[in-house]
Parts: structure tokens; sequence; C-alpha cells
């Protein structure tokens, strides 16, 4: 497949890269300030900022999916995975992409979820802290749902860096603690080569 990766030089987005490049697709990679990336057959870097619409339009033009991996880093804006994430399905309405894939918080909760007493206490603490962040996920997730994308949006609690281990997608939970980059790239992969939980927030869990 050829795939567009947006965000593709954050902590995450690295491990997508490589997990798809691993798996044989052809990635189109959106940076954004510092690339390490180098191009080949395979790879293609282009400066890409999720909230301009001409750049977004460059990096995902042909492609057959689009990943974003945009996270709230130091600096950013508090509502940033909303403003790109209308960006986004704006672009891909007028180049006719429908398939859309990306992460965000378990606070954005959905009807039956199984909500551990971690997962709770760990999104309590970041709602008392960092609230936009947690209202910047739900509202990014509503923007999707009045799309006609054929959406997923995985889920975690908290992502770190760890060695791989065997998950499980689950529609509603429950969640894992911890998740590594690397776990939720090849969650984010699988539901893209499978073609499932098409317009679903799925779990990642054991």
């Amino acid at each position: 497949m050829n795939i567009a990766i947006i965000a593709a030089n954050g902590r995450l987005g690295q491990e997508l890269v490589k997990v798809a490049l691993e798996a044989g697709h052809t990635v189109r990679a959106g940076t954004r300030g510092i690339s390490y990336f180098k191009n080949s057959d395979e790879l293609t870097a282009i400066p890409c900022d999720a909230t301009n619409y001409h750049e977004v339009k460059a990096l995902i033009k042909d492609q057959d999916i689009v990943f974003s991996c945009i996270g709230h880093v130091p600096g950013s804006l508090a509502n940033v995975q909303t403003i790109a994430t209308k960006n986004i399905v704006r672009v891909m309405k007028e180049l006719g992409i429908k398939r859309f894939i990306t992460l965000t918080g378990t606070g954005a909760r959905q009807p039956g979820d199984h909500i551990t007493l971690t997962d709770r206490f760990l999104n309590f603490g970041v709602e008392l802290l960092d609230k936009p962040r947690i209202e910047d996920g739900r509202k990014h997730v509503e923007v999707l749902q009045k799309s006609d994308l054929d959406w997923t949006v995985i889920r975690v609690l908290k992502l770190q860096f760890e060695n791989n281990r065997p998950f499980t997608l689950r529609e509603n939970g429950p969640t894992l603690p911890f998740v590594s980059r690397s776990e939720a790239a090849r969650a984010m992969l699988q539901v893209a080569e499978k073609n499932t939980f098409i317009r679903q927030l799925p779990i990642i869990g054991r």
C-alpha cells in the first residue's frame, strides 16, 4: 500500500514508519522540524504542518491510507489534534481518500467501555492537570464521527518505550496500563492491512 504518515518524525511516527517499511509498504513521511529520514524508493520525507491545508494535500495526494501520529508536545496548541483532524478530513474528502487511522487516549470514553481502576485513576489525574489535552482527544473523535471517512481511532492509556509484546485490539477494552510505541504502531498498521474496526475506537489490551 501507499501510505502517508502525519507527524512521522515523532516518537510514535518513527515506529510506524519502521514497521510499515518492514511490511513492504511505500511510505510518505510528513515531518515537522528536524527529519532524520533518508529518502529511498520506499520512503519519501516531506515537510508537513498538519494544520496547513496545502502541506497536507501535498503529502497525502495519491495515497491509499492516511495515518496521524499527532500528539501533545511542549509548545503545541492545546487543541492541535482537533484543528489538524478538521484539516485532514477536509483534504481527504477533496482527494477522495477514505481510510484514516489515528491514536488517542482512553479518556475519549465510549459507551460500553470496561474501565480499570488504573485507567480511571490516571485519566482523573490528567484531567486535573491538563484537561485541554483530554478534551482535544474527545473533540477530534467527534470530528471524525461527523465525517464520512472510514476511520479508526486506536486508544491507549499511556505510551512508553518497552519491548514488543503480544496484544489484542478490543472494542471496549479493558486497556493495558502501559503500551509500547512499537505495539501501538503495529496495532495501527494491523487495522490498515486487515481493514478492521471501521468507524470504531478499539483499545489495545491483552
